[in-house]
């Protein structure tokens, strides 16, 4: 080998070595979304939260793959165990520690209520998986909180003038005492109250509760045309339960939060005939092929089925979806306008800000159109009823 043979090579090794370096430091510099995603995989409401921790990681595992985004996403995922006090726990690590640009949480109502004033004092968009309107209402109060499930008023607002449609007029409130009961109960009085229905009876229960033979009774004795329930599953079965064993025969109706595979799977027989709120995932066959729904609808149901089973889909996933994929979109948004992407708190401002520019967006839940002044977006095409039949979510009403 001659000398000027082996100062070529040592050129040619001396620039391979600077692209495999300059190469390093562009994928270093590459744009990055962090997600944090607070889940309850455990506790009192886990029958939503896994649901959810599945479409997360469908988010993560299957789609972002193939996504071939301008930037990378990188997403994290706790479990809060049902627990506020844990939920406002992770969601301080979050923002401190991973430096999440979005905090995807959380699976319910009291839980994301906990966490507000933590996301307000970090200026970090958060969007919830739970319904009730309190987590984004009023703005002035909750400006970065944003969620994707219809809210209660709307539900209540498709529930109760389907009751009033089937002659009902006088009806009782079934639900749990925590802030998700109390919201429910909060859009029923004044709904009740338009349609000319009459509320003869409140009672309420705890999540940890199993007998609910009392309430049950005292629901009887009023003697109501329909009951509606406001709870998740299992105390929403228990209360169906205990309604059916005191000797009530009238209908039974459950807002959205019964809208899961395992409310059916837990009541099994005993919850045939009761009238579901659901969400357009939960009928997505069964929707007007018109309907431009549909056709995201049965894409989501169809990769999330490939995944978990056939059949598996379900209201509860689909919120934990649309949370990601309109993180993805606050994120595209703020790096369009300009927003330098090493200034984390810019880029935390700047996502919520490309958030409120959403318009006629197909999720899975509805139609979003967010707003400085709506920061759920969605409207009566996101509620649909249902009633069990042969143990599937059958359309009623669109």
């Amino acid at each position: 080998m001659t000398a000027l043979s082996r100062r070529d090579l040592a050129l040619c090794a001396a620039l391979v070595l600077g692209l495999g370096s300059a190469s390093r430091v562009s994928a270093q510099e590459q744009p990055e979304l962090r997600i944090a995603a607070i889940v309850a995989v455990t506790g009192a409401a886990s029958a939503l939260g896994a649901p959810e921790r599945n479409a997360i990681e469908l988010f993560q595992k299957t789609w972002l793959p193939k996504a071939k985004l301008p930037f990378k996403v990188t997403v994290v995922q706790y479990d809060d165990a049902s627990d506020p006090a844990k939920s406002v726990s992770l969601v301080r690590k979050a923002i401190e520690e991973d430096r999440a640009h979005v905090v995807i949480c959380c699976t319910t109502t009291p839980s994301s209520l906990a966490i507000v004033d933590t996301i307000n004092a970090a200026k970090v968009t958060m969007i919830s998986m739970a319904s009730s309107a309190a987590i984004v209402e009023p703005i002035s109060t909750r400006p970065f909180s944003f969620k994707t499930p219809t809210s209660d008023k709307l539900m209540l607002q498709r529930t109760v003038s389907y009751m009033k449609q089937q002659g009902i007029k006088k009806i009782a409130f079934f639900g749990l005492e925590d802030s998700y009961g109390e919201t429910g109960l909060k859009e029923l009085v004044p709904r009740a109250k338009a349609e000319g229905v009459e509320l003869l009876a409140t009672e309420r229960f705890a999540r940890q509760d199993t007998n609910f033979t009392p309430q049950a009774l005292r629901i009887r004795q009023a003697q109501p045309d329909a009951v509606y329930i406001h709870a998740i599953p299992p105390s929403a079965n228990l209360a169906h339960e205990a309604l059916k064993r005191v000797g009530y025969a009238g209908p039974i109706y459950h807002g959205a939060g019964a809208s899961i595979r395992a409310f059916v799977d837990i009541g099994k027989n005993n919850v045939e005939g009761a009238i579901v709120g659901v969400g357009a995932l939960n009928v997505y066959d069964q929707i007007a092929k018109s309907n431009p729904l549909r056709a995201p609808l049965a894409e989501y149901a169809a990769l999330y089925d490939s995944v978990y089973g056939q059949g598996k889909v379900d209201l509860f996933s689909g919120q934990a979806w649309d949370a990601a994929m309109l993180s993805i979109k606050g994120y595209r948004g703020a790096v369009d306008a300009g927003t330098k992407q090493a200034d984390l708190p810019a880029m935390r401002i700047a996502i919520k800000n490309a958030l409120e520019h959403t318009k006629d967006y197909l999720g899975v839940n509805g139609v979003f159109n967010l707003s400085a002044e709506d920061h759920l977006g969605l409207d009566k095409r996101s509620t649909f009823l249902s009633q069990i039949k042969n143990g599937q979510f059958v359309l009623i009403e669109e």
